[in-house]
């Protein structure tokens, strides 16, 4: 071992340095494993000179058992290891700390100078290596200092590469290292088992008969561009998709490095949406719908379909527009709609020879949280049918009430007639006959006025020659005629003037309703009112009977309930029910006027 200076001398040296020094900041804990007694108190010696980056703290261990064992229990900085400890070697007590997972930085220090130790020392993870002779303190406080940041480095770089392990085990990522010619040198990440590879397994393979999809781009990388780009790729009879990343390998100089996502899911959802783009692109276009968007400002965002109905413009042209103005009898709906509602309204154009009818439903964009969206359907033919149906129920109920007044009727009459005759005859002769006789001829009287009123009720001639008021009024009167109840009918504002088929569904509700709440609700009061304004018009039939439960499915009368809203349905008119048990029954009926050039709506 060279000679090196005395521990007093070099003490002496230290003292002024050392009283000018300051209280240091920063303390470095450092083991010191050497078995030399001298050696240890001189490297001791020359640590506690104060230096500007703070103090050192020194633990020494005389052997290499007692250093492993401090190197376990002390929580120190660095290590300062002497190769010669007599029960073992510096680079032995190395191995043996980063056998154990210790990652301490070590600096290994020898007697004597050897590039073969040197190489050694660097192999075994060694941060340094210095020769003893050489030694001075702001050498040594030096090559401390960078252990230490080296440490720091390799710590953070161990963190990034235990983080990047966890993300290329977990995620479908493939991570590659590619040469010159494309052959991979090294690859990671849980992307290769959806093509069937185990991460080692691409090794050796040239990644352009692999993944053929990827050849042009990679060649780019290698030519020392950055690409990036999505490829696909067949295995095992199934397409996968990855979006990929390469880069020309500068640390190497030549070939490539890159990663590629497994995109595969995502793709397939893609292509799934335009699919069904694509298809409801062609139903909207081709049947008679139309649907979109409205924005927050009540604006057409969106719009696909065919022009439903006359008088309305093409689909294509409501963009920009506000869907008020498009059709003017959807504003209080839009308006309603936009604060987060839904409605639907029907719109009606065209003269009530030939007329075209839309139903539209508005809902409010949830998936926006703004705006609402429209839909659209042409419903004239659903509507002619409806009425077809119903003017068919309407002939053979006009049919019946002909053969109870001409046949039935002309009968009763007929009985009536014989039987007063024989009253008369019997009245002297026979007066207990002349009694029966007389109580049959009674009976037979008001069987005509029964029948006469049935009559009347199929087959209205009021309605036809003096119009709904009428017609109204005199169903009030045999409702009181027939069932005994009270039955009254007002009009409040001028009679409204409107097509026939109106009046004539109208007057059927108002039959309907009132023979439910004879029949069902037991009412002994009716009141029938139409209130008649300029932009709209009401029927309101309210009875006192028992009432029930509005939307309960096993109602007796839900059938006449139905027609009732067929037939409102095919004037374009709303129905509303009020109903509840014991407080009785309100039905209500608004419809618009219907001029032959304007649109009608109904909610």
């Amino acid at each position: 071992m060279p000679h090196l200076p005395t521990p007093n001398l070099l003490e002496r040296s230290l003292e002024g340095t050392r009283a000018a020094a300051t209280d240091p900041v920063r303390r470095t804990r450092v083991l010191l494993v050497d078995d030399s007694d001298e050696d240890a108190r001189y490297l001791t010696l020359l640590l506690k000179r104060p230096f500007p980056e703070g103090r050192f703290e020194v633990f020494r261990a005389a052997s290499f058992a007692e250093g492993l064992q401090k190197a376990n229990e002390l929580a120190v900085d660095v290590g300062l290891f002497d190769q010669n400890l007599g029960d073992g070697t510096g680079l032995e007590l190395l191995g043996a700390l980063r056998s154990m997972g210790s990652d301490i930085p070590v600096i290994l220090l020898t007697g004597m100078d050897s590039s073969a130790l040197d190489a050694a020392a660097l192999r075994a993870g060694a941060a340094d290596y210095l020769p003893k002779a050489d030694l001075t303190p702001w050498l040594l406080e030096r090559s401390i200092r960078y252990a230490r940041e080296q440490a720091a480095t390799l710590s953070e770089l161990r963190k990034t590469n235990r983080l990047l392990d966890a993300m290329v085990t977990r995620l479908p990522v493939a991570v590659v290292r590619i040469d010159s010619d494309g052959t991979v040198l090294e690859s990671r990440g849980r992307g290769w088992e959806s093509l069937g590879f185990r991460p080692g397994e691409m090794v050796g393979r040239r990644l352009q008969e692999e993944m053929p999809d990827c050849a042009a781009g990679l060649n780019h990388a290698l030519e020392g561009a950055e690409v990036s780009f999505t490829g696909s790729v067949q295995r095992r009879g199934a397409w996968h998709h990855f979006d990929h990343h390469f880069q020309f390998d500068a640390e190497r100089g030549r070939g490539a490095i890159g990663f590629a996502v497994n995109v595969t899911a995502r793709v397939e959802a893609e292509s799934e949406r335009v699919r069904q783009a694509q298809l409801l692109r062609s139903l909207l276009k081709n049947l008679p719908v139309v649907a979109g968007r409205i924005g927050a400002d009540g604006r057409v965002t969106e719009v696909q379909g065919a022009s439903l109905i006359v008088g309305l413009p093409r689909a294509e042209a409501w963009l920009g527009k506000l869907f008020a103005e498009v059709i003017p009898q959807a504003k209080p709906f839009v308006e309603a709609v936009l604060r987060g509602g839904t409605a639907q309204f029907s719109v009606t154009a065209g003269g009530s020879d030939r007329s075209m009818t839309a139903e539209f439903s508005l809902s409010h964009d949830e998936e926006a949280r703004q705006g609402a969206i429209f839909f659209g359907r042409d419903v004239t033919e659903r509507r002619r049918l409806e009425q077809q149906l119903l003017s068919a129920s309407d002939e053979e109920q006009q049919r019946i009430g002909a053969d109870l007044h001409d046949g039935l009727g002309q009968q009763l009459t007929g009985l009536a007639c014989l039987a007063a005759a024989l009253h008369e005859r019997l009245r002297r002769s026979s007066p207990a006959e002349a009694l029966q006789a007389g109580q049959i001829s009674r009976l037979a009287n008001d069987a005509i006025e029964q029948a006469r009123a049935l009559a009347r009720g199929l087959c209205p001639v009021q309605l036809e020659h003096l119009g709904l008021c009428s017609a109204l009024e005199d169903l009030a009167y045999q409702a009181q005629h027939l069932h005994q109840v009270v039955c009254r009918f007002v009009l409040r504002g001028p009679a409204p003037r409107q097509d026939a088929l109106v009046d004539k569904h109208l007057y059927r509700i108002a039959q309907e309703a009132i023979h439910n709440a004879v029949r069902h609700g037991g009412a002994r009061s009716i009141r029938l009112r139409l209130i008649s304004h300029a932009r709209a018009h009401r029927l309101v039939i309210t009875d006192d009977g028992c009432g029930f439960e509005v939307g309960r499915p096993a109602r007796s009368d839900s059938r006449g309930l139905r027609l009732m809203q067929q037939r409102a349905t095919v004037i374009s008119a709303a129905l509303g029910v009020k109903s509840k048990p014991g407080a009785g029954t309100r039905i209500a009926v608004t419809w618009t006027p219907w001029p032959d050039s304007s649109h009608e709506s109904t909610h």
